[in-house]
């Protein structure tokens, strides 16, 4: 299977997001700011702004990047004091990004204004060192690292340190409560000081980690745990540990593998020819808070 035809379904299910985040924006933020928008931009409500959002999951139409490009522009030429205006950003961003055109792309991403979401982030930060902004582009690496960190530090079902060193910091998480898809108990997250993308390596019954294991052995311990190193290029598995095997016990070996890391970071941003490839799965990079 070709790149090509891997990102397909995979930019979908990314505008799909996206979408169900415009959607909860429109509904939520209409009643409180239909009188002040309706001033502004009389000839937009939030029928344009669904008609957008329902063209965007049309199954009748392939979804790509230059297709969620053009509608996403022309309802942000169409209707630019609407509320949604900065989630059209973030997608228009993204398509211009896998359309290879990252000054596009960045100057979507610089008027969506502040950006919670990891995915819009990563790509923001290829967009900006594919032009050669790599400053700017580390500075918001920062800025989502801090966010992260401040999110996880948070919740009740989490327990997050650091450790900083001279090359970089590393971040040792503890999850009391699991994810109900990745069964994440336990991630370092590795951080450069100077240029670099993070890296992270985790304990977890990922199912797909099961799954395949199943296949190959036949048979599985219920407390059998992967041990999974996760760069920007896509996810290493080191190995598999027992339910008798104590967690402490890692920490030398894993504390090892980053440092290495750390010492030379992944910088470059993975291209294919003209198209920009941010990094892959950044949940797995930077994980969230669990989902019961």
């Amino acid at each position: 299977m070709t790149l090509m035809e891997r990102k397909k379904p995979l930019l979908s299910k990314r505008a799909r997001r996206y979408l169900g985040a415009a959607i909860a924006t429109a509904v939520t933020t209409f009643i409180a700011m239909s009188t002040i928008y309706s001033a502004k931009a009389d000839t937009c409500n939030l029928h344009d702004a669904m008609s957008w959002q329902q063209a965007l999951s049309d199954p009748e139409i392939e979804q790509t990047p230059e297709y969620i490009r053009f509608i996403t522009e022309a309802f942000l030429n169409a209707c630019p004091a609407r509320p949604e205006v900065f989630e059209a950003r973030r997608i228009a961003g993204m398509a211009a990004a896998d359309m290879g055109d990252p000054k596009a792309a960045a100057q979507h991403f610089a008027d969506a204004g502040p950006m919670s979401d990891k995915t819009a982030n990563f790509y923001a930060i290829s967009a900006l060192l594919a032009i050669g902004q790599d400053r700017q582009a580390w500075q918001l690496r920062d800025q989502m690292i801090a966010a992260w960190h401040r999110r996880l530090d948070r919740h009740p079902d989490v327990f997050i340190a650091k450790n900083i060193s001279a090359r970089g910091t590393i971040y040792e998480v503890y999850f009391s409560r699991l994810d109900r898809n990745s069964n994440t108990s336990r991630v370092w997250v590795a951080v450069p000081n100077g240029p670099g993308w993070p890296a992270s390596l985790a304990i977890s019954k990922e199912r797909l980690s099961l799954a395949m294991h199943r296949i190959r052995a036949g048979t599985l311990d219920a407390q059998t745990r992967f041990v999974d190193l996760n760069r920007c290029g896509g996810r290493h598995a080191l190995g598999q540990i027992s339910g008798a095997t104590l967690s402490e016990a890692l920490d030398p070996a894993t504390e090892t593998q980053l440092r290495k890391y750390l010492q030379q970071p992944d910088k470059q941003v993975p291209r294919d020819g003209a198209r920009i490839r941010p990094c892959l799965w950044p949940a797995r990079l930077l994980p969230g808070v669990p989902k019961g």
